[in-house]
């Protein structure tokens, strides 16, 4: 009938329980809720070990604080190092920014400010964009990580997939910052985004930094054997538009692109079209080689430094187009969830 346990600084409530003086330890049963300053927890089942300062709890096991929701099967809780380890379908909802973490195994160390998901975490933050749209991110890894000091940012490592509306991508890393509403991409980056007239634009490099306003791209960093691949026309399925530099810089404005500008060995490949129909390549190496769109196709070109171009006739590369892609030009189709 409502047992009440208290030890000065921590109170626990439930429908029953047990205390045995011998080890120290109490049981509590059906109902179980803890409180300790500005954090309850409830749950089915619950021990306390006074010695050790423990606590395990299990079955609807939930956490609740003023800024965050946990919910798992399992919970162990270590006072004077307030580490957490959460088991078995933990769900964790940042009330702040709409981040929501899930996985089967999560530990949380609060005086460092750390946390890590593992075992199949998801990470997933619905915004509703402009109009009354919703826009999901969702980010899938094998180890993702949580750091809440100086800048707060989540770090996903091995396998890592994100996707987001008009945007997908994968790597072995990525860093991304909630309030910054940025990511950072290394080892083996590639995305795939939706914008203009075509959605297949392929863009990779040794890392990528991608910086988005309102949830829409504005401005892509690509460093490191820079490429970016976009479709010249879909009528033509073997034609591809190609940048290569060590450095590309894209520009975006209300999720169009609208200027790229390539750096340091920079060469650019773009298929010409007269009235939809083939017109050649026109192939353009410089120092600096800046691109300007409109409604998504090719406006002008501009080379600054060492400036050399080249013109092929539509004749010489009908059914040889693959001849004439740049070194290093690898196109994987795009992720299906860049168009959902």
């Amino acid at each position: 009938g409502e047992a009440e346990f208290w030890d000065g600084t921590m109170r626990m409530v439930a429908d029953s329980g047990a205390y045995y003086g011998n080890t120290k330890t109490l049981e509590a049963f059906n109902r179980v809720m803890l409180e300790e300053s500005t954090t309850t927890l409830k749950a089915s089942y619950g021990k306390y070990y006074a010695d050790e300062k423990k606590a395990f709890f299990s079955k609807n096991v939930s956490v609740e604080d003023t800024s965050s929701l946990l919910t798992c099967n399992e919970l162990t809780y270590f006072r004077e190092e307030q580490k957490t380890i959460a088991i078995g379908d933990v769900k964790i909802t940042d009330h702040r920014n709409g981040v929501t973490i899930s996985g089967n195994h999560f530990e949380n160390y609060r005086k460092k400010r750390f946390s890590r998901m593992t075992e199949h975490p998801l990470l997933f933050q619905v915004d509703t964009a402009g109009e009354g749209k919703h826009d999901t991110l969702i980010v899938r890894s094998s180890t993702m990580e949580a750091y809440q000091d100086t800048v707060e940012r989540f770090i996903a490592r091995d396998s890592v997939t994100i996707t987001r509306a008009g945007l997908a991508a994968e790597a072995g890393l990525s860093v991304f910052y909630t309030v910054l509403d940025s990511m950072t991409l290394a080892k083996s980056p590639m995305i795939w985004y939706s914008s203009g007239t075509y959605d297949d634009n392929q863009v990779s490099g040794d890392s990528i930094f991608i910086k988005l306003r309102n949830r829409k791209l504005e401005t892509v960093y690509v460093l490191g054997d820079a490429f970016a691949i976009s479709r010249a026309e879909s009528t033509y399925a073997n034609r591809f538009n190609q940048m290569t530099g060590q450095e590309i810089v894209m520009r975006f404005e209300e999720g169009k692109i609208r200027g790229i500008d390539v750096d340091k060995t920079a060469t650019s490949l773009y298929y010409l079209f007269d009235k939809q129909r083939g017109d050649g390549i026109n192939k353009t190496t410089g120092d600096h080689v800046s691109i300007f769109f409109r409604d998504g196709k090719v406006d002008g070109i501009k080379v600054i430094g060492g400036a050399e171009g080249q013109y092929f006739p539509e004749k010489m590369i009908v059914d040889k187009e693959s001849d004439y892609n740049l070194t290093g030009f690898i196109w994987k189709e795009r992720r299906k969830s860049v168009a959902q």
